[in-house]
């Protein structure tokens, strides 16, 4: 049976996958605009919060890959740094330690507050450093790796998600579906210049460009 807004209002374009439900649906037109323009905002506001938190999510990932190129070159872990601290210590180790402590800080991305979707907001619950061994470290590294490549694959997904239907409603739950195809798509494996673009996709969208 047909929705009686249709004959009230004309048919509306179902501007969403099946079963879900389109937030302007069955409105009168100005109302229906309305509801349009709210969810395009929200919608543009969280995929940019979530495309900064991953824009900065590349900046965290490119300190701990060069703490790993460091750790390859010089031992790390307790043995070597609390016998004799200091004494073994040169470039690379100070270095090391700098990166350490420009990612302890809160442990937390910054920005990745209530807006941001859960998959995205990466937390730096552990971080790397010459107390501890090289094999931990590199856990720590590929451990971020993979929530790092999630969470830019499920900004990418909400960014398709909302050029083609033009809200979020839905996408939440369809990303379970979707994952495994975004997931392992080749740009994975280049995450700054894809956040980059995806950062100033979604910044352009804010300021209506």
């Amino acid at each position: 049976m047909a929705d009686l807004s249709q004959f009230l209002y004309g048919t509306q374009p179902l501007e969403a996958p099946e079963g879900v439900r389109v937030p302007w649906q069955g409105l009168p037109p100005q109302k229906a605009d309305e509801a349009r323009l709210r969810a395009g905002e929200q919608a543009r506001k969280k995929i940019e919060e979530n495309a900064k938190v991953v824009q900065q999510g590349a900046t965290v990932l490119q300190d701990m890959e060069t703490f790993g190129a460091l750790n390859r070159e010089a031992r790390t872990g307790e043995f070597y740094t609390g016998i004799l601290p200091g004494f073994l210590q040169g470039s690379a180790e100070q270095e090391m330690e700098a990166i350490t402590s420009r990612l302890a800080p809160g442990q937390r991305i910054e920005g990745s507050g209530t807006t941001s979707d859960r998959d995205i907001a990466m937390f730096v619950k552990a971080v790397p450093s010459i107390n501890k061994k090289g094999d931990v470290n590199q856990a720590i590294r590929e451990n971020f790796s993979k929530q790092y490549d999630r969470s830019r694959a499920k900004l990418q997904y909400l960014q398709d998600y909302y050029d083609q239907y033009g809200h979020l409603n839905g996408a939440d739950t369809l990303w379970e579906k979707e994952k495994n195809k975004y997931l392992t798509q080749p740009s994975a494996n280049q995450p700054k210049n894809t956040t980059n673009k995806l950062f100033q996709d979604a910044d352009a969208i804010i300021k209506g460009r």
